[in-house]
């Protein structure tokens, strides 16, 4: 077999578990139906959080506000808060983080081989932190990275926690519009 088929083979077996794992969700949910804010909360965290948002799509976010509004478990009014906080506290973790573990891994080995990349891109956030995160949090591959490279640079919590609860609301509120629009479809 060839290297590109053996790569569509594992690309389609991805597809299949995202696919079951999201059946796994409707059905906990569907069973569980007191505790869909908790998954909402839950969901949000973690598609922000720096660690595990590069694995947890959004769509997965986006799908079960989706199911959650269309089984009437809860309404767009309580839907998009939970989604608000869950994203804010996943962002606080990832910024936190950063701030905490960040200057180590700036001194591992494989961050000294890119100092000047990486020099660059410090003096870039330190000159744009605040309105990186309004930018970083309606791009899905950026949204839970740009929080913990913010907590590197030398951005204060309180500016990044005033300009996070900004991009969250505004975040919330875009996924308010399309989770009662694109949820009517489905």
């Amino acid at each position: 077999m060839s290297v590109k088929h053996i790569n569509k083979v594992k690309y389609k077996q991805l597809i299949i578990e995202v696919i079951l794992m999201f059946e796994r969700i409707e059905l906990y949910v569907n069973t569980n139906a007191e505790y869909a804010w908790l998954v909402i909360l839950l969901f949000a965290f973690i598609e922000a959080f720096f660690l595990s948002g590069i694995i947890v799509s959004s769509a997965i976010l986006f799908s079960i506000c989706i199911f959650i509004f269309n089984a009437e478990f809860l309404s767009i009014f309580t839907i998009v808060p939970l989604a608000i906080i869950g994203a804010h506290l996943g962002d606080m973790a990832s910024f936190l983080c950063g701030k905490t573990i960040g200057p180590q891994l700036l001194t591992s080995k494989v961050f000294t081989k890119r100092k000047k990349t990486i020099s660059r891109a410090q003096k870039f956030l330190d000159k744009t932190g605040p309105f990186t995160v309004l930018f970083g949090r309606f791009i899905p591959a950026l949204r839970p990275v740009v929080p913990f490279l913010l907590g590197i640079s030398d951005l204060k919590l309180v500016r990044f926690y005033i300009a996070d609860v900004i991009a969250c609301l505004c975040w919330g509120t875009a996924l308010g519009f399309l989770v009662t629009s694109l949820g009517s479809i489905f």
